[in-house]
């Protein structure tokens, strides 16, 4: 069971304490939907819109217990109505979810002011946390604090599947690391739960637009629990070329610390 969090559910408000312990599955959009500034919490009712939350993974005690709190009874006059919608993960709608709980606000929209964006968190002026699948030298803690990543809110062993590392991507390393699609392939890595903003500063040391662009990739866990997150690729598939030592110490230093058994490229 999956919950779609837009407003006062979300990190950093005051319901999240509900969602706290539960899996988070990425960011996501909702289409058909318009949000509301209703006074202190939004509210989303059926339009032409689109409205962002964060996906959580939920079961029916909680889902219970939140429709106490978003006095959903099964009744006309409910606050709220909880029902079913698709989630998008990435703007080219190649990652979904179906039958995504959203509670929709069930009362008469009069002279409320409209949240254009449908992103509750960046009206609010809150951060907005996201998941970010880090491979390559991004999965050393030295090189992370080097490009100024401060906070990690979480951190899980991850990998990307059908995927596999090339070396291609001119550096001061010499070539950096790549990803390209390859079936039956696995690279290792971690999600880090991170703020919105510190992920856009590592932009920078990560030449997005230029060398690499940020996309959202699934990925699992351990367990197989999928995952949507944002990675840097390059659509430059060419001139694979052999890293150096330096580079490739740098990898399994950041890998050796939970990945047991890895080799040097993130495969296993």
């Amino acid at each position: 069971m999956y919950l779609l969090a837009y407003g006062s559910l979300r990190y950093g408000f005051e319901l999240h304490h509900f969602l706290k312990s539960c899996r988070f599955v990425g960011i996501a959009f909702a289409e058909g939907y318009k949000m509301y500034d209703i006074g202190n919490y939004p509210g989303v009712i059926k339009g032409d819109g689109i409205i962002w939350g964060e996906v959580y993974e939920v079961d029916e005690n909680l889902i219970r217990l939140l429709d106490e709190v978003e006095d959903f009874k099964g009744r006309p006059d409910d606050l709220y109505v909880r029902e079913t919608t698709t989630v998008f993960f990435d703007q080219k709608r190649k990652y979904r979810l179906n039958n995504v709980y959203l509670y929709r606000y069930n009362q008469i929209i009069d002279d409320k002011h409209e949240i254009e964006d449908g992103d509750y968190s960046r009206w609010a002026g809150m951060p907005s946390i996201v998941n970010y699948f880090a491979y390559a030298e991004n999965t050393n803690e030295e090189v992370l604090k080097e490009r100024k990543v401060k906070t990690i809110l979480k951190e899980i062993e991850a990998y990307a599947e059908d995927y596999e590392i090339i070396f291609n991507i001119k550096c001061k390393y010499g070539y950096c690391a790549n990803m390209k699609e390859h079936k039956g392939g696995k690279v290792l890595g971690y999600i880090y739960v991170i703020y919105e903003d510190e992920l856009n500063a590592l932009d920078k040391a990560e030449e997005h637009l230029i060398k690499y662009v940020r996309e959202v990739i699934k990925v699992k866990d351990k367990n197989g629990k999928e995952y949507y997150a944002q990675a840097y690729v390059s659509d430059y598939k060419e001139n694979e070329q052999k890293p150096s030592e330096e580079y490739l110490n740098i990898i399994k230093k950041g890998l050796s610390r939970k990945w047991k058994n890895s080799t040097s490229t993130g495969l296993q």
